[in-house]
C-alpha cells in the first residue's frame, strides 16, 4: 500500500500542505498518516518548567486525533494520527523513512533562510521524498499537468522514480531534459529516460532540451507556469554539515521563489 505522511504544523485543514496532501491519497488510495511534531530544544528543557509546558503541548496534540479521523474519513483516505515529542528534523526525517512520500508546507520567506528551516534541512537528513506545497497554493485537486526537471543526476532520476504514481495519473507530463553528452569512456551511460518512464505507464507528451546556464531556477519557474503545471518535479542538490546546509543555486533559487508544488528528493 502507498504510504504518505502529512506533516501537521497547524492544526487547520484549510492548510494547503494537508489539503494537497489528502487528495493525493485519495487519488492513490494511500495510507496518509497526520504527524505533528512538538519540537523539543535542548538547551530549554534546562528551564524551569519547561518539560512541563512540552507535555502539555503533547497531551493538547494527542486529543486532536479525532479531528484528523474525521478529516480523513470526509476525504475518503484511510490514516492515522501520531504525535512525537523530539528534535524536529531527526523525528521527521526518522518517521518518513517508512514512507514513500512526505508532504510539507513549503519554506515562507517569513522563515529561517532557506537552508536553515527544518523542511529543508529534513529534506538533506535522508528521509522520503518530498512534496512542498506553498502556503499561498490553491489546491484544486492532485497534480494533473507535471513538469519534469530532469539531468541524469542521481537527485532527478530519484525524484521521478517517487513521482511514478502522480505521473501515471497526470493527463500531461512535460520532461525537460538536461543530459549533457561526455566523450564515450569518460561519462556515465546515456540514459533513456523517456523509454524507462514509458515502461512505466508514464507518456510523456513534450520533451524538450534544457541547458539554461546559472539562471536554470528562474528558467524552470518560467517553464512551469508556461504549460500551467500544478507540480514540478526536480532532484534537491546540497551538502550538509553539523552547522550548515549549503543548497545548490537551482534548488535555492526554485525553493525561495515558487508558487507551485514541488516533489523533491535528494
Amino acid at each position: 500500500m502507498y504510504e504518505m505522511i502529512i506533516n501537521v504544523d497547524h492544526m487547520r485543514e484549510d492548510v494547503p500542505a494537508i489539503q494537497l496532501g489528502l487528495a493525493v491519497a485519495r487519488q492513490q488510495q494511500a495510507f496518509a498518516a497526520g504527524v505533528h511534531i512538538v519540537a523539543q530544544i535542548p538547551s530549554v528543557t534546562a528551564i524551569p518548567d519547561a518539560l512541563a509546558i512540552l507535555e502539555a503541548e503533547e497531551d493538547s496534540a494527542r486529543q486532536r486525533a479525532p479531528w484528523w479521523d474525521e478529516l480523513s474519513r470526509r476525504s475518503n483516505v484511510q490514516g492515522s494520527w501520531e504525535v512525537y515529542r523530539g528534535l524536529y528534523v531527526t523525528v521527521l526525517a526518522t518517521r518518513s523513512r517508512m514512507a514513500d512520500l512526505l508532504v510539507c508546507s513549503a519554506p515562507g520567506r517569513q522563515d529561517l533562510p532557506i537552508g536553515w528551516d527544518n523542511v529543508t534541512r529534513t529534506l538533506f537528513a535522508g528521509g522520503a521524498p518530498m512534496l512542498l506545497v506553498p502556503e499561498t497554493y490553491e489546491v484544486r485537486g492532485a497534480p494533473t499537468r507535471v513538469l519534469l526537471a530532469w539531468n541524469g543526476s542521481g537527485e532527478s532520476t530519484e525524484a521521478i522514480r517517487a513521482a511514478l504514481p502522480l505521473l501515471r495519473s497526470a493527463s500531461e507530463v512535460r520532461l525537460l531534459d538536461g543530459w549533457r553528452e561526455t566523450l564515450p569512456g569518460f561519462g556515465p551511460p546515456t540514459l533513456a529516460v523517456g523509454e524507462w518512464l514509458a515502461r512505466q505507464g508514464v507518456s510523456v507528451q513534450q520533451r524538450h532540451p534544457f541547458h539554461p546556464g546559472e539562471d536554470a531556477g528562474a528558467h524552470l519557474l518560467r517553464e512551469a507556469e508556461t504549460m500551467r503545471a500544478d507540480l514540478l518535479v526536480m532532484g534537491a542538490w546540497g551538502r550538509s554539515r553539523i552547522s550548515e546546509l549549503v543548497l545548490g543555486g537551482t534548488t535555492h533559487h526554485v525553493l525561495s521563489h515558487t508558487h507551485l508544488p514541488l516533489l523533491l528528493a535528494h
